[in-house]
């Protein structure tokens, strides 16, 4: 009797609301337990900042590294260029364009084919959203940090871009196994195939000629100049001080500059008593001068925003360092030069410092 009143009294209604009370407590609880759970990586980081601070003077690490993949990288023109080449890297780099093609064709033209009585279905919209917004978050956040806009840094988003690309194939083809066929193949000329635009030769076998000219370039040094100093630039300004690389035998003598560009080269021209032999070779691969490349604007941005020059070429460089080429070899579009420096020039430049 007392419980059939009670569910229609007061007391029922306050026994019900201190319930949902109790619940709502519970769930704010284990929510704020979640929240405290996810920050407290937080506070080994600041553990670190502050140990670095104190033994360094220097909060987020080497100021010029902090400079280059950070600071300068806080500008809404450079945001916006580095965001198209992200977009083109998951998207159309290295024949990924021939996958995408395909897909947006396929979703264009076509409609989804049937297996018995039902469509092939796609993936589930949850799962796709899901993709969408891990991508879009990576390609904006590559696009406003990091300094060099490398397109290895853009692998953990490119299997997602793939994966969706091959389900619309599959979803909308008949014959989706020959056309992914296809574009396999295409990938795989890729990584022999050199495209008709500046790249990074360590994204495919380009960086086998890479080494193959480093090798020979570097093993010529040693055997003629085992004991001279070296003017060079990175990664061969490592390679010739570390022999565990596996281009030298023995360490040598090394003046390292940033780069083969012009300015770098004339810079060097005026302290060539500090090194007897010049290894130069080229810092990247650029198959030529491109039509936007005449654009002057364009060059400049590239200059400005993501450390652009053009290497400057071995008889180039021979003369303004005032020497000879001694070694040289090419392979696909790269190059690899030794300049040994003529002694009359050394001796003029070392009477010149001391004027």
């Amino acid at each position: 009797m007392i419980g059939l009143l009670a569910r229609k009294t007061p007391l029922h209604k306050w026994w019900l609301d201190s319930e949902d009370g109790r619940s709502n407590s519970l769930s704010d609880h284990r929510a704020a337990r979640r929240i405290v759970s996810l920050t407290l990586p937080a506070l080994p980081l600041a553990l670190w900042y502050l140990y670095h601070y104190t033994r360094t003077g220097y909060v987020f690490g080497n100021p010029e590294f902090f400079r280059y993949n950070v600071a300068a990288t806080l500008s809404p023109t450079r945001s916006f260029l580095a965001l198209a080449m992200r977009i083109w890297q998951i998207g159309g780099y290295l024949h990924l364009w021939v996958l995408t093609l395909g897909m947006l064709l396929a979703m264009w033209t076509l409609p989804p084919q049937r297996d018995s009585s039902s469509e092939r279905p796609r993936i589930g919209i949850a799962v796709q959203m899901v993709f969408y917004v891990v991508v879009g978050t990576y390609v904006v956040a590559m696009a406003l940090i990091g300094g060099a806009v490398l397109a290895r840094y853009m692998l953990p988003a490119v299997p997602l871009v793939i994966i969706v690309s091959v389900s619309t194939l599959w979803r909308r083809l008949r014959f989706w196994s020959a056309a992914v066929g296809c574009v396999g193949l295409a990938f795989v000329a890729a990584w022999f195939w050199n495209p008709p635009y500046g790249f990074s030769p360590e994204d495919n076998l380009a960086y086998r000629d890479y080494v193959v000219l480093h090798e020979d370039g570097e093993r010529f040094l040693e055997a003629r100049y085992p004991m001279a100093s070296v003017l060079t630039a990175w990664p061969a300004s490592d390679e010739l001080t570390r022999p565990w690389l596996g281009y030298i035998t023995r360490p040598m003598r090394v003046v390292r500059i940033e780069d083969f560009s012009l300015d770098e080269v004339l810079s060097a021209a005026d302290s060539r008593s500090n090194y007897g032999v010049a290894l130069i070779f080229s810092t990247k691969y650029e198959p030529g001068p491109a039509r936007w490349d005449h654009w002057r604007r364009w060059t400049e941005l590239k200059t400005r925003f993501f450390g652009f020059h053009r290497d400057v070429q071995p008889t180039a460089a021979a003369q303004i360092l005032g020497g000879h080429i001694v070694f040289s070899e090419r392979r696909q579009g790269q190059w690899i030069a030794v300049i040994e420096m003529d002694r009359g020039e050394v001796q003029n430049a070392e009477v010149r410092m001391q004027q």
